[in-house]
Formats: C-alpha cells, structure tokens, sequence
C-alpha cells in the first residue's frame, strides 16, 4: 500500500495556520463531556460496523482532509444520538473552515477553523452543498439556512487513556498529523512524526486485536476499504510530537433535526 505523494510538505491540514490556543480554550475537558454524553445517549452507545455508518470519500487534488473528516465525524456523531445515517457536506465543512481561517486555495485547512463550523455555525447535508471536483468555495443558494446541525468538541487530549475512554463510548476523535511514510501501513506500529505535511483524519473504534481504526479521505481503494490500523504504542508516540493535535466530538442535543432529505 502506498500513500499519496507530499505536495510541497502539506496534505490538507494547515499546521503553520493551527490555533492550539483557540482548541484549548473552547474544548470541553474530556471527562465531563463524556459524563454528559453517556447521561444523555444511553441508547445509542454502540459499536457498529464502520464501514456500515460512514461515506469512504476521496478528497482528490484539493486540500480538503480537514472537511472530509469533520464531515465524517458528524456522520458518526448522528447516527449516535438518532441510529439514522445521513451525508454531511465535505464542502461546507472545508470551505468554511477556510473562512474562518483566512486560508484561500488549496492549502488545507485547520481542526481550529473546523471546531468553530462544527460547534458555532453548523454543517448542513452533501445534498445542500455537494462537493465540487474541483476548488469553489462559493457556498451554493441550495445551502441557504440548512446549517442545521452542530456538535460538541473536547480539548485536545494529552494522554492514551483519556482517548480510550472516548473511543470506547463509540464516540469519535478528529486528528491533525503529520504524515509521511510511516503512516502508509496497513496497521502503523511505527510512527515517526519528524517530518511530512499536515493531514487529518478519523480515529473511530477499537479492533479486536486492540488497535484503533482510522478513517481516512482517499477513497475505498487506499488500504482495501479506506481504514487502517494503528497501534496504541503509535499513538502514545503521536501525542508526545509537537505537531500533533487530536480532538473528541460529541453529538449536541438529544435529536438533531430531522430534514426531509432523511426524515
């Protein structure tokens, strides 16, 4: 299996442009929301099948690992509160994430400016705002007043268990990393975040073999179905390296809205 190549040293996630700060200040401590998580959607703590919740996309040519996967974390956070499957639009997800950012072009985008969308604005569906084939920001008149739907952010985790307490309610973690070819494994047991371009991606469940699945964005045919593995060792090894930011969400209220397009 191999990766994609590093374009001038970035993949999507704008680490020069990352606002820790911001994360850090507007997060939520993980374990109170987690107790108001499991307070709140007792019902839907489940360990479904991935591949049977989520929409394995492809970002193609643009910078846009940021969006596909704050799309891909409202996908699952969705079918948690309400056991409904919907699409999320990748293109609101990474145009105004930009915005907020200041970022134009191709250059990706930052969890900082996605946890402002996800949280203060809201997402609306992939029907309302498809995703173009190549880089449009303008936000479609079908988009108009259907950002409907927001979510709940944790700050960014420090250490293992905090991040096993999260995956195993089901719940989803947003990651900014920096990949190189390490990262090109079917199971990554050796990460060496030294050097590489910024990507994100989608921690999401635990294997039986006690690893962590990741979701990533360059469609079904990259690692056989668009997931791999990676170990818990590879993980501590991420979050001791500088550049690495790894974020929880939580679904936002008890029902979200139920538009036509999925009622």
């Amino acid at each position: 299996m191999s990766g994609r190549k590093l374009e001038q040293g970035r993949l999507g996630w704008a680490i020069d442009s990352e606002n820790i700060p911001l994360l850090e200040s507007t997060g939520t401590q993980s374990g109170e929301l987690l107790k108001w998580y499991r307070d709140t959607f007792p019902k839907f703590n489940t360990q479904a099948d991935p591949l049977g919740v989520v929409s394995i996309t492809d970002q193609g040519q643009q910078g846009a690992c940021q969006g596909h996967a704050l799309a891909t974390v409202f996908q699952i956070c969705y079918f948690l509160a309400t056991g409904r499957k919907a699409s999320f639009s990748r293109a609101a997800a990474y145009y105004l994430s930009q915005k907020k950012d200041g970022i134009r072009g191709d250059q990706g985008s930052t969890l900082s400016g996605g946890q402002w969308v996800a949280t203060q604005h809201g997402l609306c569906l992939e029907s309302d705002w498809p995703y173009p084939s190549r880089y449009n920001p303008q936000q479609p008149a079908s988009a108009a007043n259907k950002f409907l739907f927001k979510l709940q952010t944790t700050k960014p985790f420090r250490d293992l268990n905090s991040m096993l307490d999260w995956l195993e309610q089901g719940l989803p973690i947003q990651t900014g990393l920096t990949w190189n070819d390490s990262c090109n494994e079917e199971i990554v047991d050796r990460y060496n975040g030294r050097s590489g371009g910024g990507h994100s991606t989608v921690f999401w469940q635990r294997t039986l073999s006690s690893n962590v699945k990741n979701i990533n964005s360059w469609g079904a045919g990259w690692s056989g179905d668009g997931c791999h593995e990676w170990t818990l060792k590879s993980i501590e090894t991420a979050l001791a390296g500088r550049w690495t930011v790894f974020i929880g969400y939580a679904p936002a209220g008890m029902e979200y809205p139920v538009p036509d397009a999925i009622a």
